[in-house]
């Protein structure tokens, strides 16, 4: 009896260990098409306006409503404005895999109610317009077409490149036409032989070739029979999609545009470059027979007293420390020195992005600065770290280390009667408030040039009743059309 005893405790942790491999081999069956069944109904404000109702609960449940729009979850809603025929699919997921299920969806009537929406008035003109709505590129104004980084770091402009007037002339992107007609969300694209293209894409287009005036152009036809169809996502901007075989202005790999704004006579459009997903791409269109009145240069703004800033103004003692004043305007980007139009336009984000506004820049009267974030850093991709305010140590290791806390040199160049004083930092990772801004450019990605001196200019300058401020901005775009602009103040003050 005892050997048989020792026998079954012997087997036993065997059996055990089969029995665990036996459960961590086994895989979940993917779901079927059955269990991703779904069922419709009206909904009480239109017979066009469906509510979809998914049979089971998937952990990831992802729907194509087949007019344009998406969805998740087990229910949505999805609005069909026009008769017609649409597919609607039902994507669900769960540790095994995917299953889709399709169904056909018949919309008896059309619903003018529904079409009478201001932004497919604007694009199309409206019911009354049977001839569709056609928009051209607006060659005629700078920054028509531009390109910036994805995503935006200072709100949705081109703010790497503006192109100028008639800058692409010859690409076929101006001769190009595009009608969009609220009657069955039909589109035209009207190429006059010629489209103009990302070089990336040219292998997709038969002929392209160097128009001289960068990327590629191609021939090309578009076919007949294109759809357009607009998805409003919940805190984003509308995003209009052209059906496959059409685009709008320049070939970047994708058919789908964030309307950034849209006017009677204006759309900005913006898109994401699919060979390159860090660059977002602007196209500003006007509609074909709108000419714009003339732009009227600006007044020359009234030039800003820079205040008798000296060397000593900087220094103090021998040593002066100077942060971001805690205000709207502080910290901001514009198309001229002192606005911060761009972003953040008279927010004050000093308590949103508090870790920017303790950090301290140091001069000192042996020619040396330093940069002290106070234990904590405003991180972005760029840096090598995930966006928001965190400790500096994230730093270590990363692309953006040399952006930390450290040492540098900088100069002063006085102010004199025709040109306002300078501050130069240099060294690996010098700036002043902002890592990423340096003459003519910013980075989209670290590490920071070695020994990069980076130039600002004194725009203002007071010290009245103990109360002193500096400001200093920087031209980003070497063209004078985008610049960083800060307000410090002592850091005792």
């Amino acid at each position: 009896m005892k050997k048989y005893l020792n026998f079954i405790l012997l087997m036993l942790p065997l059996f055990l260990m089969a029995a665990c491999v036996e459960e961590y081999s086994l895989q979940e069956v993917p779901p079927s098409e059955e269990e991703a069944d779904f069922s419709f109904e009206p909904t009480e404000e239109s017979d066009n306006i469906l509510q979809f109702t998914a049979s089971n609960d998937f952990f990831i449940m992802n729907w194509d409503l087949g007019n344009g729009s998406a969805g998740t979850g087990q229910t949505v809603t999805g609005t069909y404005p026009t008769a017609g025929t649409y597919t609607v699919s039902l994507t669900v997921f769960n540790a095994g895999g995917s299953v889709t299920m399709s169904k056909e969806i018949v919309i008896a009537e059309t619903d003018p109610l529904l079409l009478d929406k201001p932004l497919y008035n604007l694009l199309t003109g409206g019911v009354e317009a049977t001839e569709g709505k056609t928009w051209k590129v607006d060659a005629s104004r700078q920054g028509h077409f531009g390109l910036g980084p994805n995503p935006s770091q200072a709100g949705d402009f081109p703010e790497w490149y503006e192109a100028q007037p008639n800058e692409k002339a010859g690409s076929g992107m101006y001769t190009d036409r595009y009608t969009f007609y609220l009657a069955d969300f039909a589109f035209d694209m009207e190429t006059d032989g010629l489209v103009y293209l990302n070089a990336a894409q040219g292998t997709n287009f038969p002929g392209s070739f160097d128009p001289g005036v960068g990327d590629l152009s191609a021939p090309y036809e578009a076919p007949e029979g294109l759809k357009w169809s607009m998805a409003e996502p919940e805190d984003s901007y509308p995003e209009l999609t052209i059906s496959q075989g059409g685009f709008l202005g320049y070939f970047a790999g994708g058919r789908t545009y964030q309307i950034i704004t849209i006017e009677e006579n204006e759309i900005l459009l913006r898109f994401v470059d699919q060979a390159n997903t860090e660059f977002a791409w602007y196209i500003r269109l006007i509609p074909e027979d709108y000419v714009p009145e003339e732009e009227t240069p600006e007044p020359e703004p009234e030039p800003v007293d820079p205040g008798t800033l000296s060397l000593q103004s900087l220094i103090g003692d021998g040593s002066k420390a100077w942060k971001l004043k805690p205000v709207a305007g502080a910290f901001g980007v514009g198309p001229a020195p002192g606005s911060d139009e761009f972003y953040p336009n008279g927010e004050d984000i000093s308590e949103a992005r508090a870790c920017l506004f303790n950090d301290r820049f140091i001069f000192n009267e042996d020619g040396t600065y330093a940069y002290d974030p106070v234990d904590d850093i405003y991180g972005e991709a760029y840096m090598g770290v995930e966006e928001g305010c965190q400790p500096v140590a994230n730093l270590a290791g990363t692309a953006g280390e040399a952006w930390g806390a450290g040492t540098h040199d900088f100069s002063f160049t006085e102010a004199t009667e025709t040109e306002n004083a300078r501050i130069t930092v240099t060294g690996t990772g010098a700036f002043i408030a902002l890592p990423k801004a340096f003459n003519g450019g910013e980075y989209q990605s670290g590490p920071p040039a070695d020994d990069r001196a980076v130039t600002y200019e004194v725009i203002g300058y007071t010290n009245e009743e103990g109360v002193e401020e500096l400001t200093i901005t920087i031209d980003i775009s070497d063209s004078g059309s985008v610049f960083w602009t800060f307000v410090l103040i002592p850091d005792n003050q």
